[in-house]
């Protein structure tokens, strides 16, 4: 089949959707497939290990790459952020219009939120399937979060867009059962919701370790780790205040790698406090990825309340891959919980708990057979469950099942 991704961000960017849809992509066109992506050529997360813009066409491991001209001002704010959105939205809409019928099928991913409507007309009009893959749900998450209102017109025509595209759209991919719930609110029809967990990067077991335990001077230390973005679907009041009742502590230690909106006002809890126990560091390129990882003893997640079904954070499946325990501050209803629990692989700690987030981070550090037994069960959940293999095994049998 000649199938067509759409998403904002793409290989060699250092993005969550970036790394999955390539993993994706790859693996479909080993399978024979003609795969072509539409994503944008100038914006790119720090630690993708290349700079400058990137060429408008290339191909990477048999994945056919097409990048649109749109700005690259994320890095500058909300404004800039947005001002990508828009830009990318109208070339891509127009290269969408003008050259999606030529394929197959087309999946569109949610960034930037509401591409997928331009599948929709030549879905309509053509025999091109429209696939959606909902990584976050927009403008709920917006609503949810208190960023627009319900009664903005701009808003609800947003909505409007969103909710008919995703009932015409001939599959919806939902990362869990909270999400699926959230779609059949919307009255997309049950028998067009497909359920794909999100996976961890695949780390070689033979991956030379982070040199950062050296550098940060972490000899000796229990790493308690943060990975990825920090974004504002996420909470961290629990865990800074935990960060300053352990700063006392000398086994224990706070490393966070990534970025984020919500990073800089970590860091500033951390300066205003003189914490000794945090530590920050960029974004790390996707092959130093499995050191990094395997330095933190423990890791954390967390996800903000009302956002169940919206966004599932996925670092969870990264540090499955790791075979690290980890701790969640979160809705107990929701996808990351539920595994967490299901595979035993860690503590879930409701939002408002610092002193049951303490406790849980008390006993990892002083247990080090805790840490192993639950960190064998996260590798078992990304050997068995939580692995691209297994995530393509399933979108292949919906790629290519009869429309």
């Amino acid at each position: 089949m000649k199938l067509l991704f759409i998403n904002q961000y793409y290989w060699p960017d250092t993005a969550a959707t970036a790394q999955v849809l390539a993993d994706l992509c790859e693996r479909l066109a080993r399978a024979g497939h003609d795969v072509h992506v539409f994503c944008s050529r100038g914006q790119y997360q720090p630690g993708s290990g290349r700079s400058g813009n990137l060429p408008r066409s290339e191909t990477h491991n048999g994945v056919q790459i097409h990048r649109i001209a749109a700005t690259g001002f994320a890095k500058r704010g909300r404004f800039g952020r947005l001002l990508d959105y828009l830009s990318f939205h109208a070339l891509i809409g127009l290269k969408t219009l003008t050259a999606g019928w030529r394929y197959d099928t087309i999946v569109t991913l949610t960034t930037p939120p509401l591409v997928g409507i331009y599948a929709t007309p030549i879905a309509l009009l053509s025999r091109t399937r429209h696939v959606c893959w909902v990584m976050d749900l927009h403008p709920d998450l917006e609503f949810d979060l208190g960023l627009f209102s319900r009664f903005n017109p701009a808003a609800r025509l947003a909505l409007w867009l969103n909710n008919v595209h995703l009932r015409r759209a001939d599959a919806c991919v939902v990362l869990g059962p909270h999400m699926k719930r959230r779609l059949l609110d919307k009255r997309v029809p049950a028998g067009r919701l497909h359920e794909i967990a999100m996976w961890g990067l695949d780390l070689p077991p033979d991956s030379p370790p982070s040199p950062l335990r050296d550098q940060l001077g972490l000899a000796g230390k229990i790493v308690v780790m943060y990975s990825g973005n920090a974004g504002v679907i996420h909470t961290f009041d629990d865990i800074c205040a935990a960060m300053r009742e352990l700063d006392s502590d000398g086994r224990i230690a706070f490393v966070f790698v990534g970025g984020g909106r919500r990073m800089d006002q970590i860091k500033a809890f951390a300066q205003e406090h003189a914490l000794r126990n945090t530590h920050f560091v960029n974004y790390v390129p996707r092959d130093e990825l499995a050191g990094t990882l395997r330095l933190g003893d423990v890791h954390l997640a967390s996800l903000r309340e009302g956002m169940s079904g919206v966004a599932v954070p996925s670092k969870l499946y990264g540090v499955m891959a790791a075979g690290r325990p980890i701790v969640f501050v979160g809705p107990e209803a929701c996808e990351s919980a539920e595994h967490i629990r299901t595979h035993r692989c860690g503590f879930t700690v409701p939002i408002g708990d610092t002193a049951g987030l303490l406790a849980a981070l008390r006993r990892l550090a002083g247990d080090p057979f805790l840490r192993r037994e639950m960190g064998d069960a996260a590798r078992l959940a990304f050997e068995t469950t939580f692995n691209a293999d297994a995530g393509f095994d399933q979108w292949r049998r919906l790629l290519e099942s009869p429309a």
